[in-house]
């Protein structure tokens, strides 16, 4: 009897022991995971829950003070916050500071990746002098920059740009476009795009009356392709189905005017463009253009695949829609009613942190919209939803995504609205020139009495970094390791292309 009685007690000293240690493992998983997601003991002994700050600096091994407390970490670095506001200062020995307030919500994470410190004493050297200068176009990967001078087909692509020494190769476009075929180039450059590899840039070129599209081939001139000129000459080439069309207006066939194109593959030898308002294809290894996607087209932008664009005038509206490569027809998003249809419209597509965002601009209101997904024709499951509509308080002349894609940026004249994917929030910001002037992928400059003004994407932290016979107009950028920044100065003999080293 005695050998049961121990055995049963053994037996519920196990079970005990196991309940014990299951609750322990229960309780030790519910505090860590509620540790993980920033809840903490505060001051007054009350559960609250924090959120988190990410704060990076380029230059690394800033120190970051918060809320006027210096953290013993720098950067970069993650740091738990309780939420609401906080003011969060960076510095580093021999650079200047970056200042700003941050709003912290329970449980989010706030990403800060963008500050940059300037060195306050830096190395300047000159990278070649010019008597003229027409233009500075910098690749937006920051690895190359085309520059040339007034009047001459001769022009300058200038690459290894974050090197001891760059390499400069001097390329001639002669003959590309309508009347340079004397050397001279005449015309005024509408547009510019670069590749992927910033080896190839798509221009739109007016010279008089003539408005022409072309490919320059950076590092072989010879492939290079008047656009508006090779399609006349280019082949149909059929396609399996029949799109559904947006309208039954009908275009003279044979005209083939090209009034849009944008680069839609790596190498730039595809291009999705508007050929007689209709939206169709041109490959030009293949020397073929596609059939006509969609009809009756006034403009479009492009991501990858995936299009946005704006039909001319129908029975007194006008739509937005949307549009994949390859789909049977577009799916509208937008109405422009009758008394809308003579607006000003701008149209944006974008993709960040595996999110799809439009932007449509429609005189001075904008909407951004969102979707997880971007929905195919005959299936809506993915249709935007608006997640914001403002009032501006301009008539944007130009709606564009920033060259990482993280901003929309509405602008007219001096006067910008930056709408922030990232954040999901809207932005206001005064230039003192008219262009929208990008030193990295955050950073903003302005270029006042020779004077170089840098400021955040939002306007904050403006501060003057070189101080004299900077020129405006010109593209100043920071390369892509961060080695270098390239800007344009007068001098008594005309111009200087120079660099700062910045590490």
């Amino acid at each position: 009897m005695d050998i049961e009685k121990r055995k049963r007690n053994k037996l519920i000293r196990v079970i005990f022991v196991d309940i014990i240690m299951s609750l322990a493992v229960v309780g030790l998983v519910f505090v860590l995971v509620a540790v993980v997601e920033g809840w903490r003991l505060g001051a007054n002994l009350k559960l609250e829950q924090n959120g988190m700050a990410q704060i990076e600096s380029l230059p690394t091994g800033a120190k970051v003070v918060i809320d006027g407390k210096q953290d013993f970490n720098e950067t970069n670095i993650s740091k738990l916050l309780s939420a609401g506001e906080h003011e969060i200062t960076l510095w580093k020995e021999g650079f200047d500071s970056w200042t700003k307030k941050i709003s912290i919500t329970s449980g989010l994470l706030t990403r800060l990746k963008h500050p940059r410190l300037f060195k306050k004493e830096r190395t300047t050297e000159e990278v070649a002098s010019y008597q003229d200068l027409r233009f500075v176009y910098a690749a937006p990967d920051h690895r190359s920059l085309l520059v040339a001078k007034n009047n001459t087909t001769k022009w300058q692509y200038i690459t290894a740009l974050g090197a001891d020494k760059v390499t400069t190769e001097e390329i001639d476009v002669k003959g590309i476009f309508v009347g340079t075929s004397d050397g001279k180039f005449p015309g005024e450059i509408l547009q510019v795009t670069w590749n992927d590899t910033g080896e190839k840039v798509l221009m739109q070129v007016k010279n008089g009356e003539t408005v022409e599209w072309g490919v320059l081939s950076l590092k072989k001139v010879s492939e290079s392709v008047n656009l508006s000129q090779a399609i006349l000459k280019y082949t149909e080439k059929g396609a399996d189905k029949k799109p559904e069309t947006t309208t039954e207006t009908r275009v003279p066939e044979g005209k083939r005017i090209l009034t849009q194109a944008v680069i839609s593959d790596a190498t730039a030898s595809r291009f999705i463009a508007l050929i007689d308002g209709n939206l169709r294809e041109i490959d030009t290894s293949m020397k073929t253009l596609s059939e006509s996607y969609l009809k009756n087209i006034a403009k479009f932008r492009a991501s990858g695949s995936q299009l946005i664009y704006l039909t001319n005038a129908e029975k007194d509206k006008r739509q937005v829609g949307i549009y994949r490569l390859g789909d049977k027809g577009g799916i509208d998003i937008e109405v422009i009613v009758r008394s809308k249809k003579d607006a000003s419209i701008g149209l944006a597509i974008s993709e960040f942190d595996s999110k799809k965002y439009l932007c449509v601009t429609v005189d001075d209101r904008l909407a951004v919209y969102r979707a997880n997904e971007y929905p195919t024709y005959g299936n809506n499951d993915n249709s935007f939803e608006k997640i914001s509509e403002e009032k501006l308080g301009f008539v944007p002349s130009e709606l564009i995504k920033s060259g990482n894609g993280e901003f929309f940026i509405a602008k007219s004249d001096k006067k910008f609205m930056i709408y922030n994917l990232d954040l999901e929030e809207l932005s206001y910001v005064e230039h003192q020139n008219n262009n929208i002037a990008w030193l990295d992928y955050y950073l903003m400059f302005d270029v006042v009495d020779g004077k170089m003004e840098v400021f955040d994407f939002d306007g904050a932290n403006r501060r003057t970094i070189l101080n004299q016979d900077v020129v405006a107009g010109f593209d100043a950028v920071i390369n892509s390791n961060n080695r270098y920044m390239y800007y344009v100065t007068k001098t008594v003999d005309g111009y200087s292309l120079k660099r700062d080293k910045l590490i």
